[in-house]
């Protein structure tokens, strides 16, 4: 007979609060607003795309992991880390604010964990349900994500596409879009860089060069071994691959890593009854 594993939804939540935000502030009136002027963007669009999932996949637990306002063990490797990013808009902390005490008032559990991103979190939190005997379900609009998709377990991603599109990602999904697997896309964000983080990749490689290296090499170790058979390289772009290749663990692979002995307590989904 077989039985169906329960679900545990984790939701990334400044992945989510972000697309709220944007979804309204380039709109002719500047965002969501009350008739005093509280911002109200992120809380509006943030609720509904969560209630509508929740609704959906109706999880047995779940958990909201946000990215805390202190540096952390990526930024201490390294001081650029992140360095271009824009300076989040006032408005949008406030509404951040109001969002997470919502959260407590519906009693859906936040997650955070100081030194570590939010990303980080969901990847330790995935770790220890499916050790648990859940099925997990990640809800985010970030493609980082997807290295955690798994089969066997199962551990998908439910990523967030335009106009408040959901699609599931399973492990074949994953390849299908990305061209390389999900234990690939570590190595395939060390070749390629992310521009959005500040994380250069290897000059000359681009995407698609660094799919077709993958798929031909498997890793980026074996590409690394490979190096002297290759054609056309330069020494520049070996010595590049050389640096990828030993620092490839430390910015962009996530969970397994946070700091506490089990999940949290409050996990479990009590229903959305206001805290009195």
């Amino acid at each position: 007979m077989t039985t169906t594993k329960p679900l545990l939804l984790l939701v990334d939540g400044h992945s989510l609060a972000f697309r709220a935000y944007y979804a309204f502030a380039y709109r002719g009136e500047g965002g969501l607003r009350t008739a005093t002027g509280i911002p109200t963007s992120v809380c509006f669009g943030f609720l509904k795309s969560l209630l509508d999932v929740l609704a959906r996949e109706t999880p047995q637990a779940v958990a909201i992991a946000f990215d805390l306002a202190v540096p952390t063990f990526r930024h201490t490797a390294d001081a650029t880390y992140k360095a271009d990013r824009r300076e989040t808009p006032a408005d949008f902390i406030v509404d951040l604010q109001n969002l997470q005490q919502l959260l407590q008032g519906l009693r859906l559990p936040v997650v955070t964990a100081p030194g570590y991103e939010a990303d980080d979190v969901l990847g330790t939190l995935a770790d220890q349900g499916k050790g648990a005997g859940y099925a997990v379900k990640i809800l985010s609009g970030d493609r980082d994500l997807f290295q955690l998709v798994e089969d066997e377990t199962p551990v998908s991603v439910l990523h967030l596409g335009a106009k408040d599109s959901v699609g599931e990602y399973r492990w074949a999904d994953v390849q299908t879009k990305m061209g390389v697997t999900p234990a690939q896309i570590v190595d395939f964000k060390a070749l390629c860089g992310d521009p959005s983080d500040n994380i250069p990749g290897v000059r000359g490689i681009g995407e698609k060069t660094a799919v077709k290296l993958l798929q031909e090499h498997q890793t980026l170790a074996q590409l690394w071994d490979a190096l002297p058979q290759i054609k056309g390289r330069s020494p520049r772009s070996c010595g590049t691959v050389g640096r990828r290749r030993n620092i490839r663990s430390f910015w962009p692979r996530f969970g397994w890593m946070c700091p506490w002995p089990s999940p949290p307590p409050n996990c479990g989904c009590r229903g959305l009854r206001p805290t009195r």
